[in-house]
């Protein structure tokens, strides 16, 4: 009787861990596609960024010719060419 019932404690405590690995595994490969979903969607981002980057160079070079474009740039680029006017100093929030 020890035996069978040392058997069927050994059989349990393996069927615990090979539903615990079961467990593990699935969750790790959903991690896994996840972090590969993640790692596009960085790409993505890095590669629009840079694009962005390269159009407001292009376009801080324009405005080097084209004083037109100025007031434009000046909203996107904090020193646009041409700007020699100081900072504006932060304004004070109302009193209450």
């Amino acid at each position: 009787m020890k035996s069978n019932l040392f058997c069927t404690l050994a059989l349990g405590a393996f069927l615990v861990c090979v539903i615990y690995t079961l467990w593990l595994s699935v969750v790790y490969y959903s991690s896994v596609r996840k972090l590969q979903e993640l790692q596009f969607q960085y790409i993505g981002i890095e590669q629009t960024q840079a694009a962005l980057n390269a159009l407001l160079n292009e376009a801080v070079e324009y405005g080097k010719k084209h004083q037109a474009i100025e007031p434009i740039l000046q909203k996107f680029v904090k020193s646009a060419p041409g700007t020699n006017a100081p900072p504006q100093p932060p304004a004070k929030p109302a009193a209450k």
